[in-house]
């Protein structure tokens, strides 16, 4: 295990001896945040030193990647650096996981390329699968991000090339983002489980659903759960036969859009529901007042709403 930070040599090393780390799982350094990072540093220098590890006469980077590449862009001689000693590969990746963890965030893809290895690496050290907890511990992750991070991880390299490309564009250029793929995913997932005979190919569907979220025929990502809620059909008592028929036509390449497909089939039955789950709330709620608990703004409400409801039960 590596030494901390408190224990490391505060050095000035050349920065020629330095090398990034092969196991870093930053990928994309966009072009805006570089330059700030080096315009501050060419004004007030590095005022934090970077992290590394000595291989050799080398040194190899465990935390300050931007910090090293904005150096070498301003042609520094020398750069302040903790050195720490080796670490095994498993101890190696961790240390970037939780000294991450505890600032920015890293492009969720960039992670999820990484876990794999060391949850390969934790299965090699205790002798069985690390547990969901285990990984989070040992990563630094929230365990929300881990399954998020496993459908990533899930998709085909296609698809994983084409967010990868997405993601080396400056974020308000990126339209297919990670929360896209991973919404697309939970949605067709559920259409897997629920109707697997309208999934017969997975990927076709994937291309036709980019295709239509480029067009804009779908507008927005989290219309994807409207999909988990017609393939879920049977459970609001909604015609399943017409629900995978919704689906099929939605899967196809044409004009047809997740919310047309919503309200062609369930949007009707889900609005119920919410109203009876509301209204078993208002029902709980009422029924711990007394007549002499209401105020006269309340008792309006209640005589309008008694009169919507005396309508809608006569008809």
């Amino acid at each position: 295990m590596a030494i901390t930070a408190a224990e490391a040599d505060l050095r000035l090393i050349k920065i020629d001896l330095i090398d990034r780390n092969p196991e870093n799982p930053r990928i994309h350094f966009r072009q805006k945040e570089m330059e700030d990072l080096i315009e501050s540093i060419a004004i007030h220098g590095i005022q934090v030193p970077i992290s590394v590890y000595r291989d050799g006469r080398r040194y190899t980077i465990i935390d300050g990647e931007r910090r090293w590449r904005s150096a070498l862009k301003l042609n520094l001689a020398a750069i302040p650096a903790l050195v720490q000693q080796k670490p095994d590969k498993l101890t190696n990746l961790l240390l970037m996981f939780n000294i991450h963890a505890l600032r920015e965030q890293w492009d969720l893809l960039t992670i999820a390329m990484k876990l794999s290895t060391i949850i390969g690496l934790l299965e090699h050290e205790k002798g069985a699968r690390p547990t969901e907890i285990e990984i989070s511990r040992a990563t630094g992750l929230t365990r929300g991000v881990i399954r998020r991070c496993r459908y990533l991880l899930a998709l085909p390299t296609e698809f994983q090339r084409q967010l990868d490309a997405e993601l080396k564009k400056p974020k308000r250029e990126q339209k297919l983002t990670e929360d896209f793929f991973i919404e697309m995913e939970r949605a067709l997932t559920t259409v897997e489980r629920a109707m697997p005979d309208v999934l017969p190919d997975r990927s076709r569907v994937r291309r036709v659903l980019i295709a239509k979220f480029r067009s804009g025929v779908i507008d927005n990502r989290v219309h994807f759960r409207h999909i988990a809620r017609i393939a879920r059909a049977a459970k609001v008592d909604v015609n399943v036969v017409s629900a995978k028929n919704a689906l099929e036509q939605l899967f196809s390449r044409n004009d047809y859009s997740i919310e047309r497909a919503y309200e062609d089939t369930v949007a009707g039955a889900y609005g119920e529901k919410e109203i009876a789950a509301r209204l078993d709330g208002i029902i709980a709620r009422l029924s711990q007042l007394r007549p002499r608990d209401i105020d006269g703004d309340l008792r309006s409400r209640l005589q309008v709403l008694s009169q919507l409801i005396h309508r809608l039960v006569r008809q």
